[in-house]
C-alpha cells in the first residue's frame, strides 16, 4: 500500500520531462564527452611520444597505439551511431 501511495505521489508531483528535453541533455552530454575523449587523445598520445623519445620505449609504445586505438573509437563512435541511424531509419 506504501509502495502504491509512493508511485502515485510520484506520478502526480514530478514535473514531466518532454522528448527534446531529452534529446537535448543527451546531445550535450554526447559532445562533453567528445571533449573529454579528444583531450585524453592528445595527452595519451603526446605521453607516449615523450616516453619514446626518452628511451621507455615499450611503455611509450603501448601509450602511442592506445591513443590512436582510442582516437579511432573515439572520433569514429559518432559516424557509426549517424550510420547505424540511417540504415534503421532513427532519427539521431
Amino acid at each position: 500500500m506504501k509502495f502504491f501511495v509512493l508511485i502515485l505521489a510520484t506520478l502526480i508531483l514530478v514535473e514531466p520531462a518532454f522528448a527534446r528535453d531529452l534529446v537535448d541533455a543527451a546531445s550535450s552530454a554526447q559532445s562533453f564527452f567528445n571533449r573529454i575523449g579528444i583531450a585524453a587523445i592528445s595527452i595519451g598520445v603526446t605521453l607516449g611520444g615523450i616516453l619514446f623519445a626518452m628511451g621507455a620505449a615499450q611503455i611509450g609504445r603501448m601509450l602511442l597505439f592506445s591513443g590512436f586505438i582510442g582516437a579511432i573509437a573515439i572520433l569514429g563512435a559518432p559516424a557509426l551511431i549517424g550510420l547505424l541511424g540511417r540504415i534503421f531509419g532513427a532519427a539521431l
